[in-house]
């Protein structure tokens, strides 16, 4: 319970002082507590605060009772996820690598630098140019200076992967904006709740959702960024001195006072501005002059709801899930390592850890197979590489998700695997780890929502020479493919195996779920010898 100054104080100034959390603020008209910094001194038996004031001004603050909508709130009207589902967001390498820091947090390889500060490096484009990231003293602060090494490890070990959240918010806001690094954007608590699903947590009280809130949106704008980008194409190099990723210009905190004078906090208001980086990676104007970059992609909002729901059991899961939010950016075809991906989800000292010591890569094995189906169940189906990812190393989940619905299908799937060499009951092989190690992902089959994040813009079409038809590929209907596949005696796992793809890739084929892209039904169409 925080405490709150009552009627009676004289401004002696012996309070504010004694606060460890500095919750105590002075205005012109007195002083006031921030409930949401105030912890009452838990540790000890009486607040330093109540010892310190001479008058018995400070009193506990008393739990606001009862429901009732408020006119002290602005209207909180949305500016992104307008069609409910996903909205466009900044997705440049700055913002990538400032989400990989929130979410990852201690795995990455932090070091002193020469100022005695927390950084974290980050090389690009094969070391021709760098980012650098510390952390900052005082958010609200424009000129607080980066957190030295100490302070920096004992902040990141309190940070909340969660903030990876607002950092995305604030990447989509910056998308709202033409000049973002110039004109800053408004939002306020009840944005945050309805974006992250907040107002559903009714074990939380009003109270703690805004601390939590504030938290979260101080984390992320904790970060700074010192950046030396070379020339791409057209785009000359450039070189940015340290700055914060998102600077936090106002919080405006919004108050209810009741019958016995007592004043409740009963919302946040946050003024915000993209940082100097905005300038050379999100400029439309300079984009078309061929001297800046636009770069963007579509977040979907089920995103922001599975980090929410899963942040503390499945964190692997949730943080492959930021980094693929950006990775599959441009395409679902990127190939990506076992080992990879579990640097990502758990850290470089974790995976040397799991090689080195003995046992340590079972709970890591067993740990990744459950966040792999975590993505699975969301959404991204992994697709694995048949030469290095065989069904021998798959997991179990992902050979059971080839069994088919229909009742004869299953039959057969069955007599089939009871006359392969390798059945679905049979234990993984003895060295499944090392192997694994070398393994490697296809990418992944993407949902309706991130299918839209991966679309390439289409290249401009060739005007065909006069009287040359333009060859379309016509379309496949999904009772063609069956039948084919029937006449060609060929099983649904058959046909997979001959594309390169899974059983339940096939099976949601010729069950109509999803549309078939080009290139796709070029390769059913030479599979099933339709010409």
């Amino acid at each position: 319970m925080a405490y709150t100054v009552k009627e009676g104080c004289i401004a002696c100034d012996s309070c504010r002082p004694a606060c460890p959390q500095g919750a105590i603020k002075a205005e012109t008209t007195g002083y006031w507590i921030d409930p949401t910094l105030c912890d009452r001194c838990e540790d000890l038996e009486a607040p330093l605060c109540v010892e310190a004031c001479t008058v018995g001004s400070l009193a506990p603050l008393q739990a606001k009772k009862g429901r009732h909508k408020s006119t002290l709130l602005p209207a909180a009207i949305p500016a992104i996820f307008l069609n409910g589902r996903t909205t466009p967001f900044a997705s440049s390498m700055v913002v990538w690598e400032a989400c990989n820091v929130l979410a990852q947090r201690q795995s990455l390889p932090w070091q002193v630098d020469g100022e005695n500060c927390l950084g974290y490096r980050r090389s690009i484009h094969r070391d021709q140019g760098w980012m650098t990231f510390r952390l900052k003293t005082d958010p609200e602060e424009p000129s607080a200076p980066p957190m030295g090494y100490n302070l920096g490890v004992a902040s990141l070990a309190q940070f909340d992967l969660r903030a990876a959240c607002l950092h995305l918010i604030f990447a989509a806001y910056a998308t709202t904006l033409e000049r973002p690094w110039a004109e800053p954007f408004v939002l306020n608590d009840q944005h945050i709740e309805h974006y992250l699903g907040l107002q559903k947590r009714k074990d939380l009280t009003k109270l703690e959702k805004l601390t939590l809130i504030k938290e979260l949106v101080y984390q992320a704008c904790s970060l700074l960024v010192s950046l030396q980008w070379p020339r791409q194409g057209y785009v000359p190099g450039f070189a940015l001195t340290e700055h914060a990723v998102w600077q936090l210009l106002k919080t405006q905190y919004y108050f209810e006072t009741d019958a016995e004078g007592c004043r409740h906090l009963i919302g946040l208001g946050f003024t915000l501005q993209a940082g100097a980086w905005a300038q050379h990676f999100l400029n439309r104007q300079d984009y078309r002059k061929q001297t800046a970059f636009y770069q963007y992609g579509t977040l979907p909002q089920s995103l922001l709801t599975e980090v929410m729901g899963n942040w503390q059991q499945h964190e692997g899961a949730v943080r492959l899930l930021l980094w693929l939010v950006f990775k599959l950016r441009l395409g679902s075809d990127h190939r990506m390592t076992v080992r990879t991906l579990l640097r990502i989800a758990y850290g470089e000292a974790r995976v040397i850890e799991a090689i080195t010591v003995r046992g340590a890569h079972k709970r890591l094995l067993k740990t990744f197979e459950g966040d792999l189906e975590t993505l699975y169940h969301y959404g991204l189906k992994p697709q694995f590489d048949p030469e290095t990812y065989g069904p021998d190393l798959q997991p179990l989940w992902a050979r059971v998700a080839e069994i088919p619905d229909d009742a004869d299908a299953a039959l057969d799937f069955w007599t089939e695997d009871a006359n392969r060499a390798l059945s679905l009951t049979d234990r993984a092989p003895r060295d499944k780890w090392q192997r694994l190690l070398n393994a490697r992902l296809l990418g992944f089959e993407l949902a309706e929502e991130w299918q839209q994040n991966s679309r390439k813009p289409r290249p401009k079409r060739r005007r065909a020479a006069k009287g040359q038809a333009q060859a379309v590929a016509a379309p496949l209907a999904t009772d063609t493919i069956k039948a084919a596949r029937q006449r060609l005696n060929l099983s649904q796992r058959a046909l997979a195996k001959r594309l390169g793809k899974s059983q339940s890739w096939v099976r949601d084929v010729e069950n109509g779920r999803f549309n078939i892209s080009a290139s796709d039904r070029s390769l059913l169409r030479a599979a099933l010898n339709l010409g």
